[in-house]
């Protein structure tokens, strides 16, 4: 993208004497007592337009230029491509330098192997500039160049020499697992780092290896397979998939040709044996590919995967919620809701459950238990579901639903697949059976998509196919809370065998919230609330806590009339559909 241009200046000579121009067109050019990078910079693009790169444009920045070349370490051409690169932002191919300098495009590429000396320095990316007329070469600042540059400092690459063999893939595996989530990160910046990341540390076997394919393509599928295996080790999980491979290349000859390769197993990967396709209950998953035992003993002897997804789960326990750890706290329901909670508690029960679940095994029936808790915001949906924990003594093990969500399509689906693994695992493992719970889901039980186009629509359906499966053959206890069910997918509905809606207390029972939240009002004044304001119990604890922080900056508790302020309060945010405080 070209530089948006200033209005042009001429050089000195072009000026005449000083009464062609104003005096305060002269004093832009006088130079300032201190420079700083910015202002030495500012000078350098100033004067750099439309100057075709002379002899007399080199001699109006001699000094900005012997500022920067001594604190940036930085060549002449280097600089004024520099201060082009800061000034538009987005990469720059040489015909946009050659058209903002006002020459030939010729003439800039005479200095090309100085100015990539920016790359080499790793003060700046190789990057395709697209415009009507094709895609053409061009180059971008690193992240953090700028910023550096505003603070007056020089830039300082990332270290990335001198590795051993387990910070290598562990650097590598951090550096892929943040830009999955950075919309602003590029694969195509993703794959020139892994290149330049291997060259730097060639004396690894892996990086040799690597460096051994003169195919930037072949190299960083190799990384992204090393990657994978750093996640996902040991786990029904690893494997990267062709969606992934799909999402991250492009649609070009070259890519279509190593994906056909990679399927029929004559890709170079494969063929020099440090890749194979995933064997998955005896049969090759020829979507699915992952490093060899020579893979991993000849390029990763001294590599451990200790920061694999699945590792984490089994010593951490990470998504798990100890029952003991659970506070008990009083709820309050309408009857028939009071009812339902009451007899699924019972049904959890330790006594209880492995009867019945015995009971259904011997009559070719699933022994799972899938539940779903709906219902307005604030009604007590996911308090009910540890206080059921807290009683049945059964951990919680809860899921975030975005964290699932991953930016590479493929990975996701693994995502959904090892909770499940885990959880089975956990079953198999733990003496009280543990229940997994999918708090806020409505994102991944509504409908699927039909004729999906998006690559964000198959990932979510993909996804949803999956929770409905592991449904289908669930041996344990599942219970997922949502806010909304008019757009529940139909599907899911048949698979939840209890189904509860928590509605909003009737007066009675906001009576009984008021008091077990206000202790030290009446019954009457309780009633007076319940009457007076229809409530959720969520919304009733929004207005305890206001209560209770102006007591503590006050040291007095607030009077009835107060408090029927507060509600008051918290109807005009309902209002206004903005609602803040406690959701279930």
């Amino acid at each position: 993208m070209a530089i948006r241009k200033k209005p042009a200046r001429r050089l000195k000579s072009e000026i005449g004497g000083h009464g062609d121009f104003p005096e305060e067109t002269m004093d832009k050019y006088k130079e300032p007592d201190t420079w700083t990078v910015i202002t030495a910079l500012d000078r350098i693009l100033d004067m750099a337009q439309h100057s075709q790169l002379s002899d007399e444009f080199w001699e109006s920045v001699k000094n900005p230029l012997a500022f920067l070349n001594k604190e940036l370490d930085l060549t002449n051409i280097q600089i004024v491509a520099l201060a082009m690169l800061v000034e538009s932002g987005e990469p720059m191919s040489w015909k946009d330098m050659s058209d903002y300098l006002g020459c030939s495009r010729l003439s800039v590429m005479v200095y090309s192997e100085e100015i990539e000396g920016l790359v080499t320095k790793r003060w700046a990316v190789r990057k395709d500039v697209r415009d009507l007329y094709g895609v053409h070469e061009g180059l971008v600042l690193v992240r953090g160049v700028v910023t550096a540059l505003r603070h007056n400092k020089s830039f300082v690459p990332e270290k990335i020499d001198g590795f051993t063999e387990q910070q290598f893939v562990d650097r590598l595996e951090r550096h892929v697992g943040k830009n999955i989530n950075d919309p602003r990160a590029s694969f195509e910046d993703d794959e020139e780092w892994m290149l330049e990341f291997a060259k730097a540390n060639s004396h690894l076997p892996l990086c040799r290896e690597v460096l051994r394919f003169n195919n930037i393509h072949v190299q960083s599928l190799l990384l992204l397979i090393v990657v994978d295996y750093a996640q996902w080790e040991g786990s029904d999980s690893e494997g990267l998939t062709l969606q992934t491979i799909d999402s991250l290349y492009p649609d070009e000859y070259e890519c279509d040709f190593m994906r056909e390769e990679l399927t029929k197993g004559t890709h170079p990967l494969i063929q020099c044996g440090y890749v194979e396709h995933k064997c998955d209950e005896g049969q090759a998953d020829t979507n699915q590919y992952m490093l060899t035992r020579k893979a991993k003993t000849e390029l990763l002897s001294a590599y451990t995967p200790s920061h694999s997804r699945c590792r984490n789960m089994k010593s951490a326990d990470r998504f798990l919620k100890g029952h003991a750890t659970i506070k008990e706290k009083s709820l309050f329901f309408n009857i028939s809701d009071q009812k339902q909670i009451d007899r699924l508690t019972q049904l959890l029960s330790t006594e209880s459950l492995p009867t019945i679940q015995k009971r259904l095994e011997e009559q070719g029936m699933r022994k799972g238990f899938a539940c779903l808790f709906y219902g307005a915001p604030g009604t007590g949906k996911t308090e009910t579901v540890l206080q059921i924990a807290r009683q049945t003594g059964r951990d919680l093990m809860q899921v975030d639903i975005a964290g699932l969500r991953d930016k590479w399509v493929g990975e996701s689906e693994k995502n959904i697949k090892e909770v499940f693994t885990h959880y089975r695992r956990l079953c198999h493992t733990s003496e009280v059976m543990p229940i997994l719970f999918f708090n806020e889901a409505d994102a991944i039980i509504n409908k699927r998509t039909e004729n999906v186009e998006h690559s964000v629509d198959k990932m979510d359906n993909a996804m949803q196919n999956i929770i409905l499966q592991e449904i289908e053959v669930l041996d344990g206890i599942l219970i997922a809370t949502t806010n909304l069910t008019s757009n529940l997918d139909k599907a899911f509905e048949r698979r939840f065998l209890y189904k509860m809606e928590f509605h909003k207390p009737n007066t009675e029972v906001k009576t009984k919230i008021w008091r077990s939240m206000l202790k030290d009002i009446s019954a009457d004044d309780a009633h007076q609330l319940a009457s007076h304001f229809d409530f959720s119990g969520g919304q009733i604890e929004n207005i305890a806590r206001k209560r209770t922080v102006d007591y503590i900056l006050s040291g007095k508790f607030a009077s009835l009339g107060e408090i029927e302020d507060y509600c008051r309060a918290e109807l005009l945010v309902n209002k206004n559909a903005r609602r803040i405080g406690f959701t279930s």
